[in-house]
């Protein structure tokens, strides 16, 4: 059957976007600059006015942020990160590729997100750092998380992600700790034209080290000098230009995005307990994406397909039971919120160009799917 609601939609959304990528092309052939140039600061500036750090640092990805950050913290051999059992596995990855022990906790059973009790409990003396992560449309207790990293001393790195623009308890994602990592992939809030990360931090010496580190260790001032082994971790001038045009629109995509989920919010609630929705309150929330649990999900998946809407499985399987983390020796049963959500979470499409009427479409084939011929 034809896709009558893609979950991305990329055919119809980047039509209005190609113009836009081939102007950033031209402008950047135009000027001879192409990595780390004055595009990239442009850029850096504005995010961090928009959150309030001290220091932005461009990154050529989110994924790479975290990576160049526990390095510039020193993170290493013998050391314990706190994170998620529920995630994209970059939060446990770029600890385990730092030689360091990602040590997972269970995830909150309404938000998904690093469980603050959980968190504590996983802490041990080798503990450096908690590393939870925001996700879908929802965000962690980054207020009692940030206690927690003070009380114990250590590191709070924030996998912001997919939250910038968002506010916790009045403090902007990203700025309740030692630093935030966010994401500009084109599927995330802000959306750019390919990978593209930033880090946000108001600490002078980690930004001087995360400013090397992602330029191959090289002396800020001087070229070819290179104080440390670092990565090529860097943003291109034309993911920069791009993203220059889209920030000043974040508002406007945030507030898409926020109508999109109270809109399946109102129509879909009313299916508890079978489908469950995310947690009410969207106005200070950045929505990624709108992530229901579901009774018999693959069967109501297979019912979308087979109406013409895709929906999207985030994530079908735990961190803690992947063969990557096999060496951690967990085993089923270990994490059992993360678990269930494995088994019942489901991505409905969302994103700010969907078409009128789209998202009754969808809600209208789940509400079939639960009350009428899918019972």
């Amino acid at each position: 059957m034809t896709t009558t609601v893609p979950y991305h939609d990329w055919e119809n959304r980047y039509q209005d976007w190609t113009e836009q990528v081939l102007d950033a092309v031209r402008a950047v052939a135009d000027s001879d600059e192409f990595i780390l140039k004055s595009r990239v600061a442009a850029l850096e500036a504005q995010v961090a006015e928009r959150t309030g750090a001290k220091h932005a640092i461009a990154v050529a990805n989110a994924t790479g942020g975290l990576t160049v950050l526990l390095a510039a913290l020193g993170l290493g051999e013998g050391d314990e990160v706190v994170t998620p059992a529920f995630s994209f596995i970059s939060t446990a990855s770029t600890v385990a590729l730092r030689g360091a022990k990602p040590v997972f906790a269970d995830v909150d059973h309404d938000t998904a997100c690093l469980d603050l009790a959980a968190a504590r409990a996983a802490m041990t003396s080798r503990t450096k750092a908690l590393l939870p992560a925001y996700l879908f449309s929802t965000h962690p207790d980054m207020t009692g998380l940030a206690a927690l990293a003070q009380e114990r001393g250590v590191a709070l790195i924030e996998d912001s992600a997919v939250a910038l623009g968002a506010t916790v308890d009045g403090r902007p994602a990203g700025r309740f700790g030692t630093a935030g990592v966010f994401s500009f992939f084109p599927a995330k809030p802000i959306g750019g034209a390919g990978d593209a990360g930033m880090v946000v931090t108001d600490d002078d010496e980690l930004a001087r080290e995360v400013r090397m580190l992602r330029n191959h260790g090289q002396d800020l001032g001087v070229r070819f000098l290179h104080h440390k082994v670092g990565y090529n971790c860097r943003m291109d001038e034309i993911s920069a230009a791009f993203l220059l045009h889209r920030l000043p629109r974040l508002d406007e995509f945030l507030g898409a995005r926020r109508r999109i989920a109270e809109e399946y919010q109102e129509r879909l609630a009313p299916l508890a307990p079978e489908l469950l929705t995310p947690p009410d309150g969207y106005d200070h929330r950045a929505v990624y994406t709108y992530v229901v649990r579901a009774r018999r999900r693959d069967a109501l998946r297979a019912h979308l397909a087979a109406e013409g809407i895709e929906a999207v499985v985030y994530y079908p399987r735990p961190l803690h039971l992947q063969p990557a983390f096999a060496y951690l020796g967990h085993a089923k049963g270990d994490f059992p919120v993360a678990e269930r959500l494995a088994e019942e979470a489901l991505a409905l499409p969302l994103h700010p160009d969907m078409r009128p009427g789209d998202v009754a479409r969808v809600a209208a084939a789940i509400e079939r799917f639960y009350r009428g011929a899918g019972r």
